[in-house]
């Protein structure tokens, strides 16, 4: 397996870890303190529910898109969208880095922030490809 590979599929599983809280998010779970800023204890309020089920919706179709770039399923782009997709989703990710490295909540900041470093080297690898 290359390196590239290994990273489309790590993007994907973090890509699908991030899917299981938003949709965990939506459906009530208390971890407010952990996304948006940090500013709701405990569960979102609905209109922050809805931004987390189109957060799910997007990190789905990002993790389509990785597990397409290691081979497990067929991709749907030509190669020069491919491309283009690929810089988008890194730029995606570094923009998330930046976010939550800037957020009042520090639970929100000690959990993403190393997610998403990971994620930028993931997608950035991919990316070069």
């Amino acid at each position: 397996m290359t390196v590239v590979t290994t990273a489309a599929l790590v993007q994907a599983v973090i890509a699908l870890g991030v899917v299981v809280f938003q949709v965990a998010l939506v459906a009530g779970a208390p971890w407010g303190e952990y996304t948006m800023g940090g500013r709701n204890a405990g569960r979102l309020p609905r209109s922050l529910r809805a931004g987390a089920a189109v957060s799910a919706v997007i990190m789905l179709a990002q993790a389509g898109h990785y597990l397409a770039q290691a081979g497990l399923l067929p991709p749907l782009l030509n190669p020069t969208a491919n491309g283009v997709v690929n810089w988008i989703w890194f730029g995606f990710t570094v923009l998330g880095v930046i976010v939550n490295a800037i957020s009042r909540s520090k639970k929100e900041r000690n959990i993403w922030v190393p997610v998403l470093l990971v994620s930028a080297v993931c997608t950035l690898l991919v990316a070069l490809n």
